[in-house]
């Protein structure tokens, strides 16, 4: 289980420092963004970024727009400029030049798509229609490496995390969360209509006859929600010790029987595996059941679907125009991404680490990777301190903790090691879809060759340079913040040290929690999954978690609607409760290094460091997406984050004279303390 943290945004890239000398320094807040007809007390999101969609109209492509999708959008068109140049050029074949301009010309050339229509879909398909017996099928999913009802994959074995192990986990549901399949709710029922509709939609523009399309959805969908009943609720997926069991291939036959694993092993190129990670053991199981016993048309089918769904984005007009609508009617879009976006993504999504290498060249210089290293070393500082102030926690559960603390590793900007990209192929005589199938092997083998019967290489990074995200792996007990997040309002040169600390130093503050949430506490400094906590210990940090799950359960994600789900959010909520009081108390450690900072325009340094966090999360969301993200992010909504994060935070209350009657206010012996 790799925990990360998405933090969606990107820009030009800006890099930034909270360095010692403040003097020409701005506040780095946008006082403009502030509705102050509302009381910070009674919500502080709307009081500190309530005019924020004023100065930056919501583009109707984004369901869910705010700081971090604008700098996404900013990003994309810096990415852009990049790529096209490289696009408008006659490149040497063979080159990585040539491999990303063909791509992007190839998704530009919308003429040649739509003449193209369904036919390299066509093509593929055609391999699963020649498909006779039930051993030919799972020997093709096999070779092709296709896992129709589970997940197979190989990643650090959690409990001797120095190694890797083939994993097998639970899979084949068209969506995430195993509740769309049975829940009575009618915003549910919504959600499974309307992704029939758009399976029988696709199947047609596949080329299937109406009366055949719709027989083959009503069978996809009986295997899934069959299927569905088996697997792991979202809640149960956060369990580590519950995702967890090592076995010999024999036990997974005998456990599976009577699917044959060791056949399927051995066609995937999985022939020296003796060991393997069965992840949701009841899940798979029944998934390999229904592998043996459903009609093999059934089969046939959830292969098609998975075919179909899978490339529908490479094909004509028509394909994307109906992704869309299935968009629409989910998440709340109101207008396709323009091609050109579209376009950039995609070369951005399979020629990575080569458009990531020129991003990093272009706006990242590496002495801005010693800047950050420093910051984060006095977030480390801050963690110990506050790790050591714990009353709950036994000196001998702090040792430990430190000792963890100390061993983390910090990946800042970019990989120290580029994946060599020259053997992959693009060739514009193939169609777009061909050759981002080409591509897809090519990075089954490169993954191959790097992880399959190999120790875990730590030097790996878990997502690319550009990306504006940033994560936590309790395998490698590792933080790593890529280039593309080193900037505002993360990461700001111009601002001072009030509005950095309030921004990166609390995202940098959210990763290292996350070695201490209540997933990741339960993996040692070396990064296996074992529990090093005394019996007390974790009692005492039970207590407080469920009091977290407890208070935001009751937070209203939609007014008067719909409740936000505590359980499905707590790491996440814990990890914005410990960045923000790590990253307070680290601003304080500056100050008290530095001195204090001067006022601006009446707010104090202690509440531009709250509105400076707050920002970072200014945005709206449809509804729509609200109720997906709901049930299926770990993440709580972005105006949840400010104010129930803010809520549970006593440096707020005192920064901005929070009292009792105002609508955030918790009282003190109520108030989550971790950390």
């Amino acid at each position: 289980m790799k925990k990360m943290i998405f933090l969606l945004a990107a820009a030009g890239l800006v890099v930034a420092s909270c360095g010692t000398k403040q003097p020409g320094k701005v506040s780095g807040i946008n006082y403009d963004y502030m509705d102050t007809t509302v009381k910070a007390g009674d919500d502080f999101a709307e009081y500190a970024t309530g005019h924020w969609g004023d100065f930056n109209p919501q583009p109707p492509e984004y369901p869910s727009w705010g700081a971090f999708t604008k700098l996404g959008e900013e990003n994309t068109k810096t990415l852009a400029g990049l790529i096209q140049e490289i696009a408008a050029r006659d490149n040497e074949k063979g080159s990585i030049a040539q491999k990303i301009g063909d791509l992007y010309n190839m998704a530009m050339d919308s003429t040649r798509l739509n003449a193209e229509g369904a036919a390299p879909l066509k093509a593929h398909l055609a391999e699963i229609d020649a498909i006779k017996t039930r051993e030919e099928l799972l020997k093709h999913c096999a070779t092709e490496h296709d896992n129709l009802l589970f997940s197979l994959y190989v990643g650090a074995d959690e409990k001797d995390s120095d190694n890797n192990i083939v994993a097998i986990g639970q899979g084949g549901l068209t969506l995430r969360n195993k509740e769309y399949y049975s829940s009575k709710d009618a915003q549910n029922e919504k959600v499974r209509e309307a992704t029939k509709e758009h399976m029988n939609n696709l199947f047609m523009l596949a080329g299937y006859p109406e009366k055949e399309a719709a027989d083959k959805v009503a069978r996809i969908w009986a295997l899934e929600t069959e299927l569905a009943a088996s697997h792991y609720s979202m809640e149960e997926q956060r369990i580590p010790e519950k995702n967890y069991h090592k076995m010999s291939v024999e036990e997974l036959a005998k456990t599976c029987a009577p699917f044959d694993w060791k056949t399927y092993l051995k066609d995937y190129r999985y022939d020296k595996t003796t060991e393997v990670d069965l992840g949701q053991p009841e899940p798979v199981a029944k998934a390999c059941s229904l592998l043996m016993t459903a009609p093999l048309e059934t089969l046939k089918d959830v292969y098609r679907w998975q075919i179909i769904s899978g490339g529908s984005s490479l094909l004509s007009d028509d394909f994307i125009q109906e992704n869309f609508e299935y968009s629409r009617k989910i998440y709340g879009t109101q207008e396709i991404t323009p091609r050109w976006k579209r376009a950039v993504g995609l070369v951005d999504g399979l020629m990575s680490d080569a458009v990531g290498q020129m991003y990093v060249e272009k706006y990242f210089p590496p002495e801005a990777k010693t800047e950050m290293v420093e910051l984060v070393g006095k977030l480390q500082k801050s963690l110990g301190e506050r790790i050591q102030a714990q009353e709950w926690m036994t000196e001998e559960t702090k040792a430990k903790a430190l000792d963890k603390l100390a061993a983390f590793t910090v990946k800042v900007g970019y990989p120290d090691k580029w994946d060599d990209l020259t053997p992959l192929v693009i060739d514009p005589a193939k169609s777009l879809y061909e050759n981002a199938r080409a591509a897809s092997e090519f990075y089954w083998n490169l993954s191959y060759d790097k992880r399959y019967n190999k120790p875990v290489d730590k030097s790996e990074w878990l997502m690319p340079a550009q990306m504006v995200n940033a994560y936590y792996n309790p395998t490698t007990n590792e933080i790593c913040f890529p280039a593309g997040i080193l900037q505002p309002p993360f990461f700001n040169m111009n601002a001072d040290a009030a509005a950095n600390y309030g921004a990166i130093g609390v995202v940098i503050g959210h990763e290292m929690t996350h070695g201490f949430d209540d997933q990741g506490r339960l993996y040692t400094k070396e990064g296996n999954l074992q529990n090093w906590w005394t019996e007390a210990d974790a009692e005492g940090f039970k207590k407080p978690c469920d009091a977290m799950v407890e208070y935001f359960n009751s937070l209203w994600v939609i007014p008067n609607d719909l409740h936000a789900n505590g359980a499905l959010t707590l790491g996440e909520n814990l990890a914005d409760h410990g960045g923000l009081n790590i990253a307070y108390n680290a601003f304080q450690m500056w100050q008290k290094e530095h001195g204090r900072l001067k006022d601006d325009q009446g707010f104090t340094p202690e509440q531009r460091f709250f509105l400076a966090y707050a920002n970072v999360w200014a945005g709206s969301t449809s509804e729509e997406m609200l109720r997906y993200m709901t049930m299926t992010d770990v993440h709580s909504a972005h105006h949840l984050r400010i104010n129930g994060g803010l809520a549970q935070c006593d440096y707020w209350y005192d920064a901005f004279g929070i009292q009792p009657g105002d609508a955030l206010y918790v009282a003190p012996e109520n108030r989550v303390r971790v950390w």
